[in-house]
């Protein structure tokens, strides 16, 4: 039986063999990813129920990509599991700080590590918050709709997409740079005026349209936050 599908992320220091075996033998489709700067849209065009990263060791790439998943609306709804050589128990602390929902250390049990991501699977099913709740304002991430004071507002994917990265993460500051990475894409060529120009227009929506926001504070020089 098809239990659904389970991202088996592999690095140069880790090995991904064994456990992709693990999770098909359990009934998972594996689908492997050997470049972690494609994960965020297999993840996007397979829609895995988890991601396993066997990183071996941790780099900055790593923790960057992980954390880009967890941020992402689009993408923080699976699993993430994290399976490293790494015992330090700073490096497990940042990892659950960050999102991750298991840290995995190696060697581990077989018949352990598959137990811990079918349960980890089923909580986060459970568990998963389909609706953000700031100030007065209500984000929900199933129907993508908003509400302020209970009264729905007209936001474009993009504005959608800012808004919740801005909220879902409050006082902390975003650059320009990282608001571009996480609402755009890599891919797509956009200036750090198209930033501001959907800040400004977000803000409007919002109800906003004379400085200081109440709700989107710049922080000159660096970027931006939600207060």
């Amino acid at each position: 039986m098809d239990k659904g599908k389970v991202l088996v992320v592999g690095t140069k220091s880790g090995n991904p063999d064994s456990i992709t075996k693990l999770i098909e033998d359990e009934g998972f489709v594996a689908v492997k990813a050997n470049d972690p700067d494609l994960v965020h849209e297999l993840v996007l065009t397979e829609k895995p129920k988890a991601i396993v990263v066997d990183c071996g060791d941790l780099d900055d790439d790593i923790w960057e990509m992980c954390k880009n998943l967890k941020d992402d609306f689009d993408t923080r709804k699976a699993a993430l599991i994290m399976i490293s050589n790494a015992s330090d128990e700073s490096e497990v602390v940042r990892a659950y700080q960050i999102g991750v929902d298991d840290f995995v250390i190696k060697p581990f049990s077989s018949k352990g590590t598959v137990a811990r991501l079918k349960a980890i699977i089923d909580r986060v099913e459970r568990s998963e918050s389909k609706k953000i709740k700031v100030k007065d304002i209500e984000i929900d991430l199933d129907e993508h709709k908003v509400k302020k004071s209970g009264k729905p507002i007209d936001l474009t994917y993009i504005q959608f997409k800012l808004l919740y990265l801005l909220a879902s993460r409050r006082e902390n500051v975003f650059s320009r740079k990282e608001i571009l990475e996480k609402v755009w894409g890599r891919k797509v060529y956009v200036t750090n005026r198209t930033v501001d120009v959907h800040i400004k227009r977000l803000r409007e929506k919002l109800g906003e349209y004379k400085y200081p926001s109440q709700y989107i504070e710049t922080i000159h020089g660096t970027g931006y936050r939600f207060l």
